[in-house]
């Protein structure tokens, strides 16, 4: 069976494996205070050492020996380079997962996963104050390598753009140094070479964590258009990746706090065709979700609490789900006693490169990380996205808040024109 490039990566960026770009902002965000993008990268990243993760696709047949053996050769090279050597610990890492990605696209022989095994047991050997690092690299032949359904996406396991919370401003406005952090972080990416070659296959859990915190704060007309300009510039440069970069720049125009939702289209667990414009005039808490999913169950509780707490409110709850058969989303309402209205975007697996996640509303709203949640006013205008547990509440809390004060004061505007004395009253 063929493997598909796109699924395990994810897992190893979010479990914070590898290194990490580093250097923090203060409040203000200004250039002072900011890291340079590439200051931690390891060299091993920055040059091309194997062959493109692409030539070891195989189509469902089994690698054979030559490639296999020019793949074990080029690691021997690379971890004997002098820039290896400089600092080994971080840069053989590097290039043990360079390695080991490739060995999980194709189908390999138990032989060969024994050379592999053997082999890093000499380079154990030779370098014995790292052989932690390397048997734990070793221990991940056996995970991925021709047992995996699906090879490790990214290029490299850094986490990119530092702590989501760093980037959190509560729903208000970047500041300029924010935007410069971010556009600088994604082109040192997008220059690196492996990554250059494959934009779509090998950047896209860098651009996911460029647009998610992206969608931390609110981004003016200004910076939304620098950024914009910028992912032109890499469109021209990538004409074969234009139909990717275009899905980011939708999610950097549309699918960021400020910005009127786009609306989605589609039927609920009873087959019924609704759209998320028919709940104009309430706040709405938008949970992508799944029954699959483990932290999107952790969410189930709070999402039976605001249930009950806003019974009675223009507060609802509209869930998109990704479970591959229906049936399931259906079972989990009744046991999990959550009876909000979900369409259900996800479908059956025919084949291995066909994943349930990958509904036509996930893939428009760019989901990749289970769950996503947004929150969006009653103009419809994204306020918040990725709040959870008991900040979402809060969220949800302050938007009722803002609605009641504003109906208080239309009504007292209109009281005030209608008798002329300016004596409207009413409670909050």
């Amino acid at each position: 069976m063929r493997k598909s490039m796109p699924v395990i990566g994810a897992t190893v960026v979010a479990f914070g494996l590898g290194f990490v770009v580093s250097g923090s902002m203060g409040a203000s965000g200004t250039e002072e205070e900011m890291a340079s993008p590439l200051e931690d990268i390891p060299v091993a990243y920055q040059k091309m050492w194997f062959q493109p993760a692409g030539e070891y696709d195989t189509e469902g047949e089994p690698l054979d020996d030559e490639r296999f053996d020019g793949l074990l050769a080029d690691l021997e090279v690379a971890l004997t380079a002098e820039e290896t050597l400089a600092d080994f610990e971080k840069e053989a890492e590097a290039h043990l997962w360079g390695f080991i990605r490739r060995l999980a696209i194709p189908e390999i022989t138990d032989e060969q996963k024994e050379r592999a095994k053997a082999y890093l047991e000499e380079v154990a050997e030779r370098h014995p104050d790292h052989r932690t690092m390397i048997e734990r690299e070793a221990q991940m032949v056996d995970s991925y390598a021709a047992s995996m359904p699906s090879a490790p996406e990214a290029t490299m396991r850094i986490l990119f753009f530092g702590d989501a919370e760093e980037f959190d401003t509560d729903g208000g406005p970047f500041e300029d140094g924010h935007i410069d952090r971010l556009i600088g972080t994604i082109d040192a990416v997008v220059g690196l070479p492996e990554v250059a070659a494959d934009i779509e296959n090998e950047a896209g859990i860098a651009f996911w964590r460029f647009g998610n915190r992206l969608q931390q704060g609110q981004v003016n007309e200004e910076q939304t258009a620098r950024i914009v300009a910028y992912l032109e510039g890499v469109k021209e440069e990538h004409p074969d990746a234009a139909e990717f970069i275009d899905r980011q720049k939708f999610i950097v125009q549309h699918l960021t706090p400020g910005n009127v939702a786009p609306n989605i289209v589609g039927t609920d667990t009873d087959g019924v065709e609704f759209a998320l414009e028919d709940y104009r005039g309430k706040i709405i808490a938008l949970v992508f979700s799944g029954q699959w999913c483990g932290p999107c169950r952790g969410e189930y509780p709070y999402q039976r609490a605001m249930l009950d707490i806003y019974d009675e409110e223009d507060v609802v709850i509209l869930g998109v789900n990704s479970d591959a058969e229906l049936q399931t989303i259906v079972d989990a309402k009744i046991d999990e006693e959550l009876p909000y209205r979900t369409w259900w975007d996800g479908h059956s697996q025919p084949d291995a490169e066909v994943t349930a996640t990958e509904g036509p509303i996930a893939t428009e709203w760019g989901v990749r990380g289970w769950p996503t949640i947004y929150v969006i006013d009653g103009e419809g205008v994204i306020r918040h996205v990725n709040k959870r547990g008991g900040g979402l509440i809060e969220a949800v809390d302050a938007l009722l808040m803002d609605k009641r004060m504003a109906e208080f004061e239309a009504q007292a505007e209109a009281e005030e024109a209608g008798d002329g004395t300016g004596t409207g009253t009413g409670t909050i």
